[in-house]
């Protein structure tokens, strides 16, 4: 039991971002920063006062401390590319929140026999060149049969076929991750990016998930190009713009973002690389671009439909509807209170 608790209590520490002196401060200092190594390290247990104490300091409800480990992620599996000016306090405050997370994910899916295994695999090519990344781009869209149209609902595609997607509501200093621990692939997502932005961050932390990379390769844009082609194929985009062009309008690169929701700086990109354009045209759009802040506005206005994970919450609905949890239960998953479920469940 002190292990337990000496877990749980440092997890929630470290997602408030509080030093266990500064935990004690929060406390109103009727215990130790010393007790508090000692609770966390499971040499001892608090009283019931200081108990109370540290579930209201840490906005934690009580049978939080106590509940067992069903499930253990490794936190040092998880990378954070994208920006790296994620101080540490934060970076271990976002892994103690996602696997918490993780951890109700995979409890309800248990709960309710619902799990779906990840069962795509790519690891038979490995990815050297920009060339390798679009062909298992394009075989990733064979694989979940979506044409060459824009892909609607890519988060729902994916968790319908095994990836556990979480949505983390926190700084725009933070674009994404991805984990795999115990053959279950997670990605995570800014909950507050914009529609494109989330979208190639998804296909993008998929990569690191799904490919293997020559050693030596430029893995982080190896995995930009991957996400890119899946969001719009390189085949799509020289149908639509042609295949040499001296410039390309707005107008035109707007209509591609509505149609496949991704950014205009990112079809630029593209066909850079596809030679459609070239550096000169390239460096030409980016001046254009710094001279002009309506011009700048317009390009990277996000026009796409927003889309976000609803398969936890989904599932956490339907055990309750179907009597598998108790209201209470529900509300710890969700982080809602009582009074919140009660109202989702009885709408209809």
């Amino acid at each position: 039991m002190e292990n337990i608790f000496g877990k749980r209590l440092a997890n929630a520490r470290k997602i408030k971002c509080l030093s266990q002196r500064e935990l004690c401060d929060k406390i109103g200092g009727i215990v130790s920063s010393n007790a508090i190594a000692k609770y966390e390290t499971g040499k001892m247990l608090p009283s019931s006062t200081v108990l109370i104490a540290l579930s209201k300091a840490l906005n934690m409800e009580l049978d939080y401390f106590f509940r067992p480990f069903t499930f253990q992620i490794d936190s040092n599996k998880f990378e954070f590319r994208k920006k790296s000016s994620l101080g540490k306090k934060q970076e271990n405050a976002l892994k103690e929140t996602i696997i918490a997370q993780i951890e109700k994910y995979l409890e309800i899916e248990s709960i309710t026999n619902d799990g779906k295994r990840f069962d795509i695999d790519f690891k038979d090519t490995v990815v050297a060149t920009a060339n390798d990344a679009r062909a298992l781009g394009n075989r990733l869209r064979q694989e979940l049969n979506l044409g060459t149209d824009g892909i609607l609902s890519p988060i729902d595609v994916l968790e319908n076929r095994g990836v556990k997607i979480i949505e983390i509501d926190t700084s725009n200093k933070f674009d994404g991750s991805c984990i795999c621990d115990n053959e279950i692939p997670v990605i995570v997502l800014n909950k507050n990016s914009e529609s494109e932005r989330k979208r190639l961050t998804l296909f993008h932390e998929l990569a690191h998930l799904l490919l293997s990379f020559e050693k030596g390769a430029d893995v982080e844009k190896l995995c930009s190009i991957f996400a890119n082609e899946v969001l719009l194929p390189s085949a799509v985009l020289k149908q639509i713009v042609g295949e040499k062009r001296k410039n390309i309008s707005l107008v035109e690169l707007k209509d591609i973002q509505r149609l496949y929701g991704i950014s205009v700086e990112a079809i630029m990109i593209k066909a850079l690389q596809l030679s459609i354009i070239n550096e000169t045209q390239y460096r030409n759009f980016y001046i254009s671009l710094n001279k002009s802040d309506r011009l700048k506005k317009m390009v990277r206005e996000s026009i796409y439909i927003k889309e976000h994970t609803t398969r936890f919450e989904r599932i956490v609905y339907k055990a309750l509807s179907d009597e598998l949890i108790s209201v209470s239960k529900a509300a710890n998953l969700l982080n809602e209170s009582v009074d919140v479920v009660l109202e989702h469940l009885n709408v209809a």
